[in-house]
């Protein structure tokens, strides 16, 4: 019976001893793990300026240093939303410690100005400011800004076969009614209401009538064409 009681104790003795070497080999598993898997690299490609570019990777050094499976896309997608500037973006873990993060700036569809600021609007529907555009030929949007209605115009134009670029100015009024320049000399002026009719009327005039002469092509009355 002593034997068995020693040989007993020489097994729990055992056991306790392969419990610690386990529990050290585990924490030096777990550290290694950890520093294998820590975010040590951040690489962004994009076609915009290096200022902002600069800016967005300062934005994100906050994931350094943490764990890449703890990481979730949705907390880097708040923070590049936050630059209006962006487009598009796509965010991918890179296995093990790195993220790749594809950038492409908005296409600046028009400018305007507020409290005498020079603001842009991109094809996301957000107000940019701050950056420097040269050689960029862009149209300009006079009167109080609704970025929504502006967007929503600017596809019914393109729908009904305009070439975008050809409006150089856009009048904007509080009844939501709007004027055009077109071509740098002719105004538009179209109707609150039936929008639809109207941009097919003045397809119509563009297409088949002589308009070197023409000033204005008034289209607010309905069922009534003034050309001046």
């Amino acid at each position: 019976m002593m034997l068995q009681l020693i040989d007993k104790k020489k097994i729990y003795l055992y056991l306790i001893l392969l419990t610690i070497l386990i529990s050290i080999h585990n924490v030096n598993f777990i550290e290694t793990f950890n520093k294998i898997f820590i975010v040590d690299k951040i690489n962004i490609k994009s076609n915009i300026n290096k200022i902002t570019n600069d800016r967005i990777y300062k934005s994100l050094d906050y994931f350094y240093d943490l764990n890449i499976f703890s990481i979730n896309p949705d907390e880097i997608s708040k923070i590049l939303n936050k630059f209006n500037i962006i487009g598009e973006y796509k965010v991918k873990k890179k296995y093990p410690s790195e993220i790749l993060i594809e950038l492409k700036e908005t296409n600046i569809l028009a400018y305007f100005f507020n409290n005498n600021e020079r603001t842009y609007l991109g094809e996301n529907g957000k107000e940019i400011k701050n950056i420097e555009l040269t050689d960029i030929d862009i149209p300009l949007i006079i009167g109080k800004v609704n970025t929504s209605n502006f967007l929503e115009l600017r596809k019914k134009l393109i729908d009904k076969g305009f070439e975008f670029d050809n409006f150089k100015k856009f009048y904007a009024f509080k009844s939501n009614r709007w004027d055009l320049l077109y071509k740098n000399k002719i105004l538009i002026k179209l109707p609150i209401d039936d929008l639809e009719n109207s941009l097919n009327k003045l397809k119509d005039i563009i297409e088949q009538t002589n308009i070197k002469n023409i000033k204005i092509i008034d289209l607010r009355v309905k069922n009534k064409i003034i050309l001046s």
